[in-house]
């Protein structure tokens, strides 16, 4: 075989990145291998059903939900897929206030177009806390917007970039989707198309270079392949549990990468309910209804709290006793299930050790393409990669073609060639 030639892939890791650089190499005539720790495919994005007083089941998310302006790589993907996309009837980017009503959806979405321009206009590193501290603003309406940025790039304001106020939480209202069935279903179609090329159950150790290929490391043995994918979550990649080659300049870079705390929280409707956008500022945590495949609303109150201080300050990760008592008490507008509430936490997730992540101040679109850069035949993607869509479903898409691209033009791709696995 020639030096340069690329027959067989490990994909590391079966969530969005890793699905969409297998499923690309595939169709490109690499014999590829997806190695997944999970009992399942996806990831973070994982869709499950629960049974509500109605009699009537509903689809909810425990990872990735929305399903924004500027998915293209998912749109394409959910077509090849023969997959729907679901109008919820509610926007994700406009909340109204649960401890002041009297700040309207207009009143944010103005100050927030304030705060977006201030931010263009400033010129050094400057943080979202930053913009906000140069704004005259209403103390609540302030808070509203740091609120609204906390929860949704999951970290503090203190460390965010202000791209963050019109990337994750831009304030104009445009209509947002799901996927009918669950967003898990993109990574149940492209499982579907790889087969027997994804083996579930199986952790990898170490991803190590070799002459002329790489060498993947597993419980069962080493294997050889020609080239690899690590698609793995930050906080998997920065802990070390899995070896990867790095580099000092690759290092720094990770270090500069914010990890963001989430949790979500699902409460089934006892009676029917209108679609809903609403955010507590105090407890950095918002609740909507909306709509699903049928039509109808679902049968769920859904929730996301955002922040590593907000986790803390409830104790979601022990119990989710406190969350759902502040979460009832916002919602006084619905009828809620008295039953247990359904609570995910990603941080204490061994395959993931947090949410997803958000860029610093001062970072730009240049240290994603040094940081998403190959060591030798070894490549990276995940959504922590993507200067655009960094955080979100879209941005591991693009940035597991983007691998699969790199891949193919390190050389030829001739006919697959057996893995060989050993001792």
């Amino acid at each position: 075989m020639a030096e340069n030639q690329v027959t067989s892939v490990a994909v590391i890791g079966a969530g969005f990145a890793g699905l969409s650089a297998a499923t690309r190499l595939m169709d490109a005539g690499c014999d590829v291998t997806v190695l997944e720790a999970r009992d399942r495919v996806g990831g973070r994005v994982w869709s499950s059903r629960v049974g509500t007083p109605s009699g009537r089941e509903a689809t909810i998310e425990h990872g990735a939900e929305f399903v924004l302006s500027g998915y293209d790589e998912l749109r394409e993907i959910a077509g090849r897929l023969g997959l729907d996309l679901v109008d919820t009837g509610m926007s994700y980017y406009v909340r109204e206030l649960a401890e002041h009503p009297e700040i309207t959806t207009a009143d944010i979405a103005a100050a927030g177009a304030r705060a977006t321009a201030l931010a263009q206009s400033l010129e050094g590193q400057y943080t979202v806390d930053d913009v906000l501290a140069r704004m005259r603003e209403d103390e609540h309406l302030t808070e509203a917007l740091r609120c609204r940025v906390e929860i949704s790039a999951a970290v503090s304001a203190s460390e965010l970039s202000p791209g963050a106020l019109s990337q994750v939480a831009s304030f104009t209202e445009k209509p947002s989707w799901r996927v009918a069935g669950g967003n898990q279903s993109i990574a149940l179609g492209l499982s579907g198309l790889l087969g027997d090329r994804i083996r579930l159950n199986t952790p990898v150790h170490e991803v190590r270079e070799t002459r002329g290929g790489v060498e993947v490391v597993t419980s069962a043995g080493t294997e050889r392949y020609d080239a690899a994918v690590v698609a793995l979550p930050l906080g998997i990649i920065r802990s070390g549990a899995v070896r990867v080659p790095t580099a000092d300049a690759r290092e720094a870079l990770l270090g500069r990468v914010i990890q963001g705390h989430a949790a979500k929280i699902h409460v089934p409707l006892a009676a029917p309910a209108p679609t809903s956008a609403v955010m507590s500022v105090p407890g950095r945590f918002w609740t909507w209804t909306a709509v699903d495949a049928t039509g109808e609303v679902a049968p769920v109150l859904n929730g996301f709290m955002g922040s590593r201080a907000a986790l803390d300050r409830f104790r979601v990760e022990e119990s989710a006793e406190q969350w759902a008592a502040a979460a009832r008490a916002s919602r006084p507008d619905l009828q809620l299930d008295e039953g247990t509430a359904t609570v995910t936490t990603w941080s204490t997730d061994r395959y993931a050790r947090g949410a997803y992540a958000a860029l610093p101040a001062a970072w730009e679109a240049a240290d994603s393409a040094a940081l998403e850069s190959p060591i030798g035949r070894v490549h990276f993607a995940g959504e922590y990669l993507d200067p655009d869509f960094v955080g979100l479903m879209e941005g591991a898409l693009r940035s597991g073609r983007r691998a699969a691209e790199a891949i193919g033009a390190t050389g030829a791709i001739s006919a697959p060639v057996a893995v060989e696995v050993g001792a």
